[in-house]
């Protein structure tokens, strides 16, 4: 019972703290009077039976292939998640979602709120908002986004499912040097369930092109009074160069959205099919289909989700093992011969991914 009354000790002062202030209409917090009177009726005795059924649930959770979560009073520990991902779990559970949807289902009791002084009992769960599952609850939290990020402790089961691990794509753009976070700090700052802007884009169409250095340091002028300081040495590049007009005469747009058809033609672009002002950029997924540059899964994904840095990431990984225009050269062996990324770099960027291409 010293680690039961230990934990539970624990919870409650995490509680107490979080709810001593009383809450006001800005801040509002569950009441203490509610945690004290409701919540913890019976969470003594539900997490001392939890504990004791743990060997067996650690058990039961392997043969059934899922991973047990860590649980106990660490902390919260942030974890990278895909459409279609379960966590499931009991009295105690604690989830922080904090990037991409997550919804919530219940058998039973409640989930608490903390942060919004509620109880939950289905749904969709808000951004950085702490929830804990009630006395006498189960309750199973789904990711409903190609991506998303939460923070979780005090045990629980995760069921992954087979969708496509953009996080992965991520990251084996990242070991060769082609895509960076944007230093928001949350899933190494990906952002992979936001939208990618039209800045972002072409710093990535640059990089594919093997031009970012040259972009860095190229000293000339743009005619757009609408670019970060971070974008203006790429955009100035890319304007002289001709690959990009701007949305207007004095802007470039860079803090529009970018569909999944833009995109595509970037990549179109960089792999030689395409020219800026020559061809129709708006049959661009069509194009890239008929040139096996995206797959029959991929084109109708691409035409049917609203476009996401995750579907960025996944088919501008994709389009490394596409031959330019005119040759048998892939775009990726053209970067190891121009000297943008090296040998070592793309073999670790492969042993990234973990998932299969959609068909």
């Amino acid at each position: 019972m010293k680690k039961t009354a230990a934990l539970l000790l624990g919870l409650l002062l995490s509680l107490t703290a979080l709810t001593a202030a009383g809450g006001t209409q800005g801040d509002p917090l569950i009441s203490l009077s509610y945690l004290t009177d409701v919540f913890t009726q019976s969470l003594e005795s539900a997490v001392s039976t939890r504990l004791d059924a743990s060997d067996d649930a650690v058990r039961a959770a392997a043969g059934q292939g899922q991973p047990v979560l860590p649980s106990g009073p660490a902390g919260l520990e942030e974890h990278t998640l895909k459409e279609g991902d379960v966590l499931s779990g009991s009295t105690g559970l604690v989830v922080v979602p904090l990037g991409g949807g997550v919804t919530l289902d219940v058998s039973g009791g409640a989930v608490v709120d903390v942060t919004g002084g509620t109880e939950v009992f289905s749904g969709a769960l808000l951004p950085d908002h702490r929830y804990i599952v009630a006395e006498n609850s189960q309750a199973s939290f789904t990711v409903t986004t190609p991506a998303a990020v939460m923070s979780y402790e005090g045990g629980g089961v995760l069921t992954r499912s087979l969708s496509p691990d953009y996080y992965s794509a991520a990251c084996a753009l990242r070991e060769a040097g082609l895509f960076r976070g944007s230093g928001s700090g949350v899933g190494d700052g990906f952002d992979l369930y936001l939208a990618p802007t039209r800045g972002e884009s072409l710093v990535m169409f640059l990089r594919l092109l093997g031009e970012e250095a040259d972009a860095l340091a190229y000293t000339g002028a743009h005619p757009f009074t609408d670019v970060p300081g971070w974008l203006d040495r790429y955009v100035a590049w890319a304007w002289q160069r001709g690959y990009t007009s701007g949305v207007a005469a004095d802007r470039f747009g860079s803090d529009q959205p970018v569909s999944a058809v833009e995109y595509e033609e970037f990549l179109l672009r960089a792999l030689g099919y395409s020219t800026a002002g020559v061809d129709d950029y708006t049959t661009s997924l069509e194009r890239a289909l008929g040139l096996g540059a995206l797959t029959q899964g991929e084109y109708t994904m691409l035409r049917e989700t609203a476009f996401l840095r995750a579907h960025a990431a996944y088919v501008s990984w994709y389009s490394l093992d596409m031959p330019l225009n005119g040759g048998t050269e892939t775009l990726a062996r053209h970067l190891i011969s121009a000297g943008r990324m090296t040998e070592a770099q793309l073999e670790a960027a492969r042993t990234q991914i973990n998932f299969s291409r959609i068909s």
